[in-house]
Formats: C-alpha cells, structure tokens, sequence
C-alpha cells in the first residue's frame, strides 16, 4: 500500500511540520528533542507499518502512532503549563490529534476485519 496516499499520514506529517517549526528556536533542548520524537514517530510509523507484510505487524506498529499521539498530547499541555504556547494554538493541536487518533483506531480496525475475513476463508 502507498502509504503516502493516506490522508493519515499526509495529515500527520504536516501536523508534525507545525509543531517543528513552533519549537524549532526552544532552547530547552530536552523537551525540543522529545516534542520532536513524539511529531515525527506518527507520521513514522504509519508508513512503516504500512510497508509490513502482515496485517498483525501493520496493526502492532499503529499502536505506537497511537502511543506517540498521547505523548504529544502531553507535551502539548507541559507546553501550554509553561507558557511555551497559547491556548488557542494547543487546542488546535489537540483537535488534530484527536483525529489522527481516531483515523489511527479505524485503520487499525479495518485491518482486524481483513485479519477476520482472512481467518473465515482458511475455515
């Protein structure tokens, strides 16, 4: 599958370029270096799992988008506690998200499903 082809991964990979150009000039280079990890690691791993031969290893690698999605959601809101960002702006973030977790939840779902036809077939 063109992974590139996935409003998911085009949506993730631009939510990531946001967020890199927001910290590109923090000098806390910890939480810049962690903030960056987390952007990139959705955009990542949703290519890489669609690259994956089976639809298991497709689905394990999903969860760690999904586990990145909920740790940039936290470094969004130690962000907004600092006064490293607006109000507005995490919000904004955190809309996205939301819809990259929930697009994530789906496509991992649809992948379960092919896993379950496939499994009718072999009956």
């Amino acid at each position: 599958m063109n992974y590139q082809k996935l409003w998911l991964w085009q949506y993730s990979l631009d939510i990531a370029i946001e967020i890199m150009e927001a910290f590109q000039h923090s000098k806390n280079f910890s939480f810049k270096d962690q903030i960056f990890r987390s952007a990139i690691s959705i955009p990542s791993n949703i290519a890489e799992a669609m690259t994956r031969d089976t639809p298991a290893d497709r689905r394990r690698i999903l969860y760690y988008a999904i586990g990145s999605c909920a740790e940039l959601d936290t470094q969004l809101q130690i962000a907004l506690r600092l006064k490293w960002i607006e109000t507005e702006q995490r919000e904004q973030w955190r809309r996205a998200l939301r819809q990259i977790y929930v697009g994530l939840h789906r496509l991992r779902g649809k992948l379960e499903q092919s896993r379950d036809a496939s499994y009718a077939r072999r009956l």
